[in-house]
């Protein structure tokens, strides 16, 4: 064994000039040792007193970035040498390795690694060299938005990378004074301002400095340290050159410029940041289709809303068992109670599924109840007022105009609430106004029914309040909550919020429009809907159409809804060519696993889909 250890670290170019004796006191310590497929040579994050040179076979060099998620980092083979970082820099492992099929390798303990950098200018200066290199290129891979870059490259990326420590209180960036670096934060929490006013707290995995470097102009404000932590730190021409070679990043900075500040993409900056259509895939402001070849796989994100069908649904028929049968008072109520819920909330629960770029159940709870507490007896006061008051309602003319009097009062009323919730520029996408629209509108279905039901009591008609209650909870997708959905979606587009590119200025007419006939939309099919018929066929006719209609165009404007925070997601979370590639080259099929929790932005509490690095609303890095 001693022979053939020091034929290999004879032969190895690392230990050229270095004396035999050394080599064959090196090899007295060393171990062969053989692994099989998926065993570990090295755990991320342990301590260790040795390190490994591959003999034969490959291994996978593997690392969890700031969201959990595993990446595999490189690919080595015969030869490579691992391990050797955290010993030469007396640090944790930043990463771990692991065996693909078989692998033999010699372990060389720390008091041999030691002598042998003594013995060997040479072995000193590479793994000197190779420590910094490897550390910033794992820095890099880890939580950046250098994603899409080949990994050979990236290496030479992190070859003009520096690091830079910092202590609490450090200004990095002074407000009126323009930045000629990039700054990727490691560690730290860094808060930014403009005058007295702050603008963001960055943390592990953001960066700064972008705005100056592109606009030519002071635009990032004061960066002070919070804390001790950790910059790496890249010039201007390096920044230029690796915008200039990568399209996925141009595109990245395009939509976080986007976000964080539209103003600053004028002609000159847009040129910079040029991407092609087949890059972007889509309009993000909603005026294109979605290339969905593109390249883009959609990411699985677990629906939960059938749960909740499930749950409330059961719970609906048992208290309706209960209610019918011993006719106390407590089951009825809790009958009428959830009889009242139980459409809503499935309903809202099924779009919500569908949105990438949510918030928690909570803020949805409070615009389902605020639309109880303020747009339904706004809307009973103002029909109390113009419409039972002034006999409207006589005659087919008659029912025609009452029915579209209440259409307009109670969609305006459900809508006010919405433009309570909406008016935060956060709200940026279609369908934060699709999803609040139906909350708005289920929470006035909701207590409305719960209204019916009570009705009936009062007549100690307990089968006709069950009756009802089943009724208008199997037909509420097709009522306030698509309505209002729609209504809600129009006025988003009023709102400026879908009116173009960055860098346009106003409202367009085709936003108008669109509004306009959205709104319009929603209240015909409100008034068609309440529209009192002559006879019960017609009455079936108008709510099938009115139900197929209002559900069309609702499913219309999720898809599109959808395509806009898809086409985000992935602008500012390019896809991880290297990852694919590097997979390939071990012999895996697919992607690495995921794992299976949401992640909540600290800056704007938006849910993003598991796996994402950035969030697609305020574009910080997310982190577990």
């Amino acid at each position: 064994m001693t022979t053939m250890a020091v034929d290999f670290l004879r032969s190895h170019p690392l230990f050229r000039g270095v004396p035999v004796p050394e080599l064959e006191g090196a090899a007295l310590s060393m171990h062969e040792e053989r692994f099989h497929d998926g065993d570990s040579l090295i755990v991320e994050g342990s301590y260790s007193n040795s390190c490994y040179f591959i003999m034969s076979g490959q291994v996978q060099v593997v690392s969890r970035n700031l969201v959990g998620q595993t990446m595999t980092l490189d690919v080595l083979g015969e030869g490579a040498l691992i391990g050797e970082v955290a010993l030469f820099l007396e640090e944790k492992r930043t990463s771990g390795v692991q065996a693909i099929g078989d692998v033999t390798a010699l372990r060389l303990e720390q008091n041999a690694f030691s002598r042998l950098a003594a013995a060997s200018p040479m072995f000193h200066e590479s793994l000197s060299f190779s420590a910094r290199i490897r550390t910033m290129h794992a820095m890099l891979s880890k939580a950046t938005i250098w994603a899409a870059i080949p990994n050979a490259e990236l290496r030479g990326l992190a070859e003009v990378t520096v690091r830079r420590k910092v202590y609490k209180g450090d200004v990095i960036l002074t407000e009126g004074t323009m930045s000629d670096r990039f700054y990727m934060i490691a560690e730290g929490r860094f808060e930014i301002r403009n005058g007295r006013r702050k603008k963001a707290v960055y943390e592990a995995g953001d960066y700064f400095g972008e705005m100056d470097l592109l606009s030519g102009e002071a635009k990032t404000g004061t960066v002070t340290a919070l804390e001790n932590g950790e910059l790496m730190v890249m010039g201007r021409d390096e920044f230029q050159f690796v915008l200039q070679q990568y399209e996925p990043v141009r595109r990245q900075f395009y939509e976080v410029l986007r976000i964080r500040r539209p103003d600053l993409l004028n002609e000159a900056v847009s040129s910079k940041l040029q991407f092609s259509e087949i890059a972007a895939a889509a309009d993000p402001a909603g005026n294109g289709a979605v290339a969905e070849s593109a390249g883009y796989p959609v990411r699985a994100k677990k629906e939960r809303w059938m749960d909740v069908v499930l749950v409330l649904g059961g719970l609906f028929v048992l208290l309706t068992i209960l209610a019918a049968w011993l006719r106390q008072t407590v089951w009825i109520d809790a009958a009428l109670v959830a009889g009242g819920f139980v459409g809503p909330v499935s309903f809202v629960a099924y779009l919500r599924s569908s949105q990438l770029l949510g918030f928690r159940p909570m803020r949805l709870a409070l615009v389902f109840a605020s639309s109880a507490v303020i747009a339904l007896p706004i809307a009973w006061l103002l029909e109390q007022r113009w419409l039972m008051h002034s006999g409207m309602g006589v005659g087919a003319s008659g029912h025609l105009k009452a029915a579209a009097l209440v259409a307009v009062i109670e969609e305006a009323a459900k809508l006010l609430v919405c433009l309570i919730f909406l008016r935060s520029r956060r709200h940026r996408f279609l369908m934060d106004a699709i999803v609040f629209g139906a909350c708005a509108g289920m929470g006035f279905a909701a207590i409305e029914s719960i209204l019916y039901g009570v009705t009936y009591l009062q007549s100690h008609a307990t089968t006709g309040m069950l009756a009802v209650l089943w009724v208008r909870a199997l037909l509420s997708p097709f009522g306030h909550g698509t309505w209002t959905a729609i209504a809600a979606a129009g006025v988003w587009y009023g709102m400026g919020r879908g009116a173009g590119r960055a860098g346009q200025r106003g409202i367009s007419p085709r936003s108008l429009l669109v509004m306009a006939a959205l709104l319009l939309s929603s209240m015909v099919l409100h008034a068609v809907w309440d529209y009192r018929y002559d006879t019960a066929l017609w009455k079936l006719v108008g709510m099938v159409a009115v139900g197929a209609i209002g559900i069309g165009l609702l499913y219309w404007l999720v898809r599109r809804g959808s395509r806009e925070e898809q086409s985000m997601l992935q602008a500012v979370n390019p896809e991880q060519q290297v990852e694919e590639r590097l997979l390939s080259a071990a012999g895996q099929d697919g992607a690495p696993a995921v794992p299976g929790q949401t992640l909540v932005c600290e800056a704007c509490k938006t849910v993003s889909p598991p796996g994402s690095r950035y969030c697609g609303r305020c574009g910080q890095a997310l982190k577990l």
